[in-house]
């Protein structure tokens, strides 16, 4: 295991430490916010990435809407 040391906000500290009280449950809680995180946050894509990975849709939606415009 790697120690890590952050700073936070007084009132993100007072809260971790109240719902935290013990050092082991502040290395479970701290984990398991950053799995949940990274779960939800993939960094290997860009939103670039997906983009491209949706460029078809998002072409055809485009070319849909630019079939309702009316040019004078």
């Amino acid at each position: 295991m790697t120690t890590v040391q952050i700073e936070m906000p007084d009132e993100i500290a007072s809260e971790f430490y109240r719902r935290a009280p013990h050092p082991e449950r502040r290395v479970e809680l701290v984990a398991h916010i950053f799995r949940e995180y990274f779960a939800a946050h993939n960094a290997a894509e860009s939103e670039l990435d997906l983009l491209n990975q949706h460029a078809d849709e998002l072409n055809g939606e485009a070319e849909d809407v630019l079939g309702y415009q009316v040019l004078p």
